[in-house]
Parts: structure tokens; sequence; C-alpha cells
């Protein structure tokens, strides 16, 4: 199946010099990979602003996958199998704004199931040696809050294209910057090359 796959990651937040997810989509943006061609763009963390950027991003790429990429505190790579209708209300994005509610969509259901089955994609990923594995919590931040929209999309019918989010480990270089907090790792390279493999997954993986 010749696909266009759309890979968005974030900005850098939380006080750190660069997000993997941002490096993740920078640098696959123009590769082939299979018979599917990449386009990688960045999303601020700006609640007021992301969902209209990646919006433009939608219409200017017409994907039929969108893998959205962000970054956690775990140890491996994360497939997230479902969103919730939840966002942090103490919580400012990079833009010290902070939403009135903790419910996202009102009119929408508590949480909603990705529309790529991550678990035979998680299987493969294991079989080459990466740590991966299936999450049912992607949290209440920016990460869950733009997987809730883009499947509220899906399921409504105004997107016509499957959809997968995926963590990624901070980079050794995140490591340094903060020392205090132990962080796990991930070297760039593996982390690109996780995402490579999960792209090529996801255009036969079932809904």
């Amino acid at each position: 199946m010749v696909g266009r796959v759309l890979v968005t990651g974030f900005e850098p937040f939380g006080g750190f010099t660069i997000n993997p997810s941002a490096v993740i989509a920078e640098s696959l943006d123009g590769e082939q990979i299979g018979d599917s061609t990449v386009f990688g763009r960045v999303v601020p963390l700006d609640y007021r602003r992301a969902l209209d950027i990646v919006q433009e991003y939608i219409r200017e790429t017409r994907p039929t996958h969108i893998l959205s990429c962000g970054q956690s505190y775990n140890a491996g790579i994360a497939l997230e199998r479902i969103a919730i209708n939840a966002v942090s209300t103490t919580r400012p994005d990079n833009y010290d704004f902070v939403p009135d509610s903790d419910i996202i969509l009102p009119d929408a259901p508590a949480g909603l199931f990705g529309t790529i089955n991550p678990h035979p994609i998680v299987k493969r990923l294991s079989d080459v040696g990466v740590h991966a594995f299936v999450s049912y919590h992607a949290g209440t931040y920016g990460c869950n809050w733009l997987y809730f929209n883009l499947l509220a999309w899906a399921y409504r019918g105004d997107l016509n294209a499957r959809v997968l989010f995926v963590h990624v480990p901070p980079l050794p270089d995140q490591v340094t910057q903060k020392p205090e907090l132990k962080l796990p790792s991930m070297k760039q390279e593996d982390q690109l090359n996780a995402i490579r493999l999960i792209i090529e997954s996801i255009a036969d993986s079932p809904g």
C-alpha cells in the first residue's frame, strides 16, 4: 500500500533545549520508508494555536496515516492505545496558558481508542531488540490532548487518516541537562530506527 505518513513532534518544553519528538519529525521529513512518503512537522506546545497548525499540516500533506510523537520519561518506546478526554488545568503550555476545563471536548466520550492497533507493532519492535510496550495512558498534557483531538476528528469523519501516538524517551543530551532527574535515555539513531520500523508497520496493522 502506498501511503503518506504525517509524523508530528512537539517543540521543547519543561526547560529542555531539545525534544526528541521534534528531532524525529525534522529528521524523517522527506524520507521514503517502504511504500510510504514521510512528512515531518513540528507542533508548538500551544493549546490555543496547535490545532489550527496541525490542520494546516493535514491539508498540506494529505496523509493516509498520522504518527504523532511526544517525549515521555519512560525507558522505552510507548505506543499509546487510547487517549482520554482530560487535560491538566494546573500545568501551563509553553505560552503560559492553562485550559479552563479539564474536559477536552464536552460532547465527546471519556476515551477514544487509537485507529491503529499497536500490539503487532510492539511485537515487531521487540523482535529486533527494541524496548517497546503498549501504554494505556498518554498523560493529561499536550501529548494526550493532541492525540484525543486527532482521534475525535477521525471518529467524526473529519479526518481521513489512521492515527497512532508514540512516546519516546529523552535523548542522552537531556539527561545531562537535568542530571538531578536521573532520566532514562535512548540514542537518537535508535529512536529514528524504531520510528522507521513503526512507519513500515502501520500500513499493514489492523485497526
